[in-house]
């Protein structure tokens, strides 16, 4: 009796460190909402970015960056285009608001070339959430 107890925890240990192992973020879809001019949100957020991917390759990330935060998806002020690039190359989406480059004049050549377009940030992160996204503020 004494083994088929130890064999019963043995087998449900297992299971349970395998399942761990090989949670490869299958089925997670993440959208970031990016407001924020700040270099240390940005850098935290592409830190963040990075980390997940690595850690859930299977995963989908979508960044939404729109208002003040605009500036992360802009060459020429952006500090992180070489990191937007390769995390783009990896499956990270980032999205610009179309609303924000017209209220800031920003033409979309002016904007890191991997990106996408929507015409309202704030309406793509809502609709990301009806449609079963986990949601996250980046920012400090």
């Amino acid at each position: 009796m004494k083994w088929f107890k130890l064999l019963t925890i043995l087998v449900f240990s297992l299971t349970f460190f395998n399942a761990k192992a090989q949670d490869n973020g299958a089925g997670h879809k993440i959208v970031f909402q990016l407001t924020d001019n700040n270099i240390k949100s940005q850098k935290s957020l592409t830190r963040q970015l990075n980390n997940l991917n690595q850690g859930w390759p299977e995963a989908e990330f979508q960044v939404v960056v729109h208002s003040v935060g605009i500036g992360y998806l802009i060459e020429d002020k952006s500090a992180f285009s070489d990191e937007i690039r390769n995390l783009s190359e990896m499956g990270v989406v980032f999205v610009a608001c179309e609303n924000t480059l017209s209220a800031k004049n920003i033409s979309k050549d002016k904007v890191i070339d991997v990106a996408k377009y929507v015409k309202m940030g704030i309406a793509e992160v809502v609709r990301k959430q009806e449609q079963g996204w986990s949601y996250i503020k980046a920012g400090l």
